[in-house]
């Protein structure tokens, strides 16, 4: 227990009003930490450890999209957008990225409902210079005229990426159906219509309600910064001092709405919504008491903790015996001062959605049974010490997403618990617990979301902004009065204690605090198996990490048998859950999957029963008997997915038919489908004793563990499958590796998918290049570092082609070459032009590069290739890379470090030359398009987009368009929100800018290119992909770098 040392500072120090030294942390951390409390009211946690690799700071401000005008809806996420375009101080607009991107640096934010934090991560010895142009944007931003409209435009595009996605869509729907005089009702993220058209339309000035926004709503008093740096924690205190006193204290109110978002008049309703993607999905939501000031008890937990558990006795378990939902979560979401939600969601079979009702009853039986049995303290006392348990041990973050999540969380906890107070759960309160239970999730107060495409029919309403078809009405008051008197059943019971929860903490290696991690040996090798080994001296926690691969060419050999490998993994995880859920709580992991090969196996988490757990999976694997109904279930659920794919995001399907047209043999999403309904229960059944009656597999063992555990789990494994009669060794013309087609040098070839649920285009155009070896990877990986961002800045920023641009190394099967990605709504044949003419400008843009520029490029690459992992699962997976793709190279980023020092301008232009460059008669080229298809334009969709569409906006985005291309660069943001966490609007990483020499540099580069035209070979159409494969030749297998050839197999 840490000594209270909180103190006031005296009136002499006017900066500062308090001091905390006393913030609790982990046994296990060595970083200090300090708190503060400025005179002008923004608390602040300083975080010092001398030998940190990257310093960051986050500002966060308790303010977000619930405090949007109702006017002007995603001014909040506006703002957040244009903040950085300078500031009095610092007042070009990309003076702030310059700093942070040039220095090994990286910025984002993010907009939630009732927060909007602004982070960045650099070099620590540019820390105070940084800071210092942070401060700026809080005390005098410029939000400059001339970046409105192209930061409107990003704002937009990030809307128009999200608008076809199933969680956006629901998540807006519920908020659309809410109270709508609640601010929970409104549109979060913003697009061209509610920050452009409408504002226009009403004669407001978009600029001067983003300058109110600001004055009205930012105040020092409702921000908190935390800075980690290498500098001591009085020196890190006297920079933020000097930086942020100036920020002016408005003293404004804290925040708090009101408790009640929906409005009594939309309880006991339910809306039939349409979705874009075969699902059928069952959530119910509830309105409950906003806790965050009681956050010790915790009543949420612990009811999430039981409504949501998988095992014996939960609501998925009896769901799942009774054939009607195949997956389940539970918990409270979208808090903010003044409310809170509970929620559970299920995912339903087709025999759940006929009977749903009779879903939404089993979950009320099971509060009743909560109910009668009241809350019990051993269940909250496990809860407790599994908290305790993930806040001694857990793992480091990156930089930038720490202090983040410090910031984000400093106003709800004490200064003390900062760093530990969303794991406190120190008082047992029933009352509490009940009170949640008797008085809010109850069915008078619910709220039901059912998604299925078979509404269609009766989905008469549109919902404003996403345009989702659904139709809403009461639920009968019979159903609930049903579900208020439910009777109790003995299925539905309390788990038992946790036997996964480890006490046994103990760790293994001698040696402690190693510069970077061991890298793995290979210590056993037969015809049965390869097993690899390394220790953790570096991360000094008691986890580990055990991978397998089980490698039998027999689950590829055509579709039918690799949807028979997927439905096998399929059921043994089915059939697991109720076992390793209670190991899921205790912290371990599993992930079993069917790979082309065979099948991949980890088990990863705390180290003291990952022997229990893997004994428990590999007897699965082995005994596992299929029961009718779950094996329809199961065979149902692969063929959705399977259904789905032409419904998934346009760049993503781009990025899987590039792998599909590459691959010597791989089967397409088509051909899977079309043989999964002919698939019985007796075929799966013979295929499991010949898929595991011969194989071999490649193993690693990394972490807290020894050398002889390591060998006895592996022996575990090798024993579990030969009681059977299993584990023969496999023949050696069985080793069966991918292969990559070769593409013939001069080609332009070009495919076309259709995408049937968005209305975007993608792009991906891959320049095939070599085999990787470590030069060659080299090579490419700093031709990639250089130009990754003027393709960026080009294509994104300036041009506005799409909100998903990239640019970077493509690998696979042992061949690499240089991709550029690019989603839009534009046409691709023109997209396509854009991108040739800026691969054609990065000749003269490396060519004319200034010798010191080219050298900061080359040293910041080098810094980023070296760094290690923050987690040790990222480590981890970095090995086992290694070795699935049999090359072995453990050491990797430092040899090739070794030979980027050698690297001159001369190599890259060499390269590019031969390889890259439009005019090379050696270039080798695929660009894979994606388009809607009829389907994607077929249903009717929100007048939003319509609107978008016309003509007036049309005229507007082309004169902006053309605007920007004279524009100076502005600092862009891409969206990384991938859960249904639909108001957390984030960032990716911006564009690179080293200093004023780039900026003149790429203006040179960029002058003419809106201009310049580019002839291309003739683009050859890939029509009968069969055919075409089938006159390229392959490139030789992926070749070791250790010399470890094809392993000791059968003894012929």
């Amino acid at each position: 227990m840490a000594i209270d040392s909180e103190k006031q500072v005296s009136s002499s120090d006017s900066t500062i009003v308090r001091i905390v030294d006393n913030i609790k942390k982990s046994d296990c951390d060595p970083w200090n930490y300090r708190g503060l409390e400025l005179a002008n009211g923004m608390l602040v946690v300083l975080i010092s450890h001398p030998n940190i690799d990257k310093a960051a700071a986050a500002l966060d401000v308790t303010i977000g999209s619930l405090a949007d005008t109702r006017d002007v809806p995603g001014i909040a996420h506006f703002l957040e957008h244009m903040l950085f375009m300078g500031s009095s101080k610092y007042p070009g607009e990309n003076e702030y990225s310059k700093l942070i991107e040039g220095n090994g640096g990286y910025s984002n934010a993010f907009t939630s409902g009732d927060h909007t934090n602004y982070y960045f991560d650099i070099n620590p010895s540019l820390l105070p210079n940084a800071l210092d142009v942070f401060a700026q944007f809080f005390i005098s931003p410029l939000f400059a005229a001339s970046s409105t409209d192209r930061e409107l435009e990003a704002v937009n595009s990030e809307y128009e990426g999200n608008l076809f996605k199933d969680p956006w869509r629901i998540a807006q729907l519920e908020k659309s159906t809410s109270d709508i005089e609640h601010p929970y009702s409104g549109f979060s993220i913003g697009n061209t219509e509610s920050l452009r058209i409408t504002p226009k339309q009403r004669g407001i000035d978009i600029r001067e309600v983003l300058l109110d926004f600001y004055r009205t709503q930012y105040s020092s008093n409702r921000m908190s910064l935390a800075v980690l740096g290498n500098q001591s924690l009085d020196e890190l205190q006297s920079l933020v001092i000097n930086s942020f006193k100036d920020v002016p204290n408005k003293k404004l109110k804290k925040p708090k709405y009101s408790p009640d978002p929906y409005g009594e008049k939309n309880r006991k309703t339910i809306c039939y919504v349409v979705p874009v993607k075969e699902n059928r999905h069952l959530s119910i939501n509830w309105v409950i008491p906003d806790h965050r000031e009681l956050y010790y008890c915790n009543p949420e937990s612990y009811l999430s903790h039981l409504i949501g558990h998988e095992g014996d006795g939960s609501v998925l378990s009896y769901l799942k015996q009774l054939g009607l939902a195949t997956e389940l979560s539970a918990g409270d979401k979208n808090s903010a001062p003044g409310f809170n939600f509970f929620t559970v969601d299920m995912e339903l079979t087709i025999e759940g959605l006929n009977r749903w009702e009779q879903v939404i009853y089993i979950v009320y039986q099971y509060f009743a049974m909560l109910r009668k049995e009241g809350p019990k303290e051993w269940i909250f006392d496990e809860c407790k010490n599994i908290n305790e348990m993930q806040f001694q041990f857990r793992e480091k973050e990156r930089p930038d997403d720490f202090v983040s999540n410090v910031a984000g969380r400093i106003r709800d906890y004490p200064l003390t618990e900062c760093l530990s107070g969303c794991y406190e759960m120190r008082e047992f309160r029933p009352d509490l617990i009940n009170e949640v239970l008797n008085e809010y999730l109850i069915p008078s107060k619910m709220r039901v979301f059912l998604a299925s495409k078979e509404f269609e029919s009766i989905a008469t309403e549109k919902e404003k902004w996403f345009g989702t078809q659904y139709k809403k009405e009461h639920l009968p008051n019979e159903f609930i009065q049903k579900c208020e008197t439910c009777e109790i059943i003995s299925e539905l019971h309390l788990p038992k204690p946790n036997e996964f929860i480890p006490t046994d903490f103990h760790l293994f290696s001698k040696e402690k605090n190693s510069i970077r991690p061991q890298l793995p040996i290979k210590i056993k090798e037969n015809e049965y198996y390869r097993l690899y080994y390394a220790d953790d001296s570096f991360y000094n926690l008691p986890r580990a990490y055990l991978y397998f691969e089980f490698r039998n060419p027999l689950g590829y050999v055509d579709p039918i048998h690799f949807n028979m490998s997927t439905l096998y993994v399929e059921l043994v995880e089915d059939s697991l859950t109720e076992f390793v859920y209670p190991a899921q709580l205790g912290g371990l992991q599993h992930e079993l999957s069917a790979v082309n090969c065979g099948f991949q196996l980890s088990i990863y988490g705390y180290n003291h029963k990952i022997k229990q757990l893997l004994d428990t999976i590999i007897d699965r694997m082995v005994n596992i008997k299929l029961d009718a109904q779950r094996f329809e279930n199961i065979k149902e659920k692969v063929k959705r997915a399977l259904q789905n794919f032409r419904r998934d995001v346009p760049y993503q399907m781009a990025h899987f038919g590039v792998t599909y047209l590459t691959a010597d043999h791989q089967w397409n999403k088509d051909e899977l489908l079309s043989c999964i309904d002919g698939i019985t229960m007796y075929d799966v059944e013979s295929f499991i004793p010949r898929m595991l009656n011969r194989f071999y597999t490649d193993s690693l063992m990394y972490g807290n563990l020894t050398q002889n555990q390591a060998i006895e789990y592996m022996t575990l494994v090798e024993q579990k499958f030969q009681e059977k009669r299993f584990y023969q060794p496999l023949f050696p013309s069985m080793w069966f590796n991918q292969r990559e087609l070769i593409l013939p040098e001069g080609c332009n070839y070009a495919y076309t998918m259709l995408n049937d649920a968005h209305q975007l285009h993608a792009i991906e155009i891959y320049l095939q290049c070599f085999q990787q070896t470590l030069e060659n990877n080299a090579l490419l990986e700093l031709f990639c570092h250089l130009v990754d961002e003027p393709c960026f800045n080009q294509l994104r920023t300036k041009e506005q082609l799409g909100y998903i641009v990239s640019a970077g190394a493509r690998r696979s099967r042992g061949v690499q070459g240089f991709r550029v990605i690019v989603q839009s709504a534009r046409e691709l044949d023109y997209v396509n032009q854009r991108i040739e003419l800026f691969i054609d400008s990065m000749r003269e843009y490396i060519h004319k590069m200034p010798d010191e520029l080219f050298k900061v490029q080359r040293e910041g690459f080098m810094v980023k290739k070296v760094e290690v992992p923050k987690k040790m699962q990222s480590q981890g997976n970095k090995f086992w890379n290694e070795i699935t793709n049999h090359q072995f190279c453990f050491n990797r980023p430092q040899l090739e470090v070794e030979i980027v020092k050698n690297f001159e301008r001369n190599d890259l232009l060499r390269f590019y030359d031969h390889y890259i460059s439009p005019h090379s008669i050696y270039r080798r080229k695929l660009a894979l398009h994606v388009n809607p298809s009829l389907l994607a334009f077929k249903k009717p969709i929100a007048e939003i987009i319509a609107e978008e569409k016309n003509d007036e906006l049309n005229t507007m985005i082309d004169k902006e368009l053309l605007l920007n291309d004279g524009e100076e660069r502005i600092q862009a943001e891409t969206s990384i929100t991938a859960d249904i966490d639909h108001e957390a609007i984030k960032l990716t990483e911006q564009p690179v800018i080293i200093d004023d020499l780039i900026d003149k540099h790429l203006q040179e580069t960029e002058q003419n290119l809106s201009t310049k035209e580019i002839k291309l070979p003739k683009v050859e159409w890939i029509d009968n992909i069969p055919i075409w494969k089938s006159k390229l030749s392959c490139y030789p297998v992926a070749q070791s770098y250790d010399k470890i050839d094809v392993p000791v197999l059968c003894k012929l």
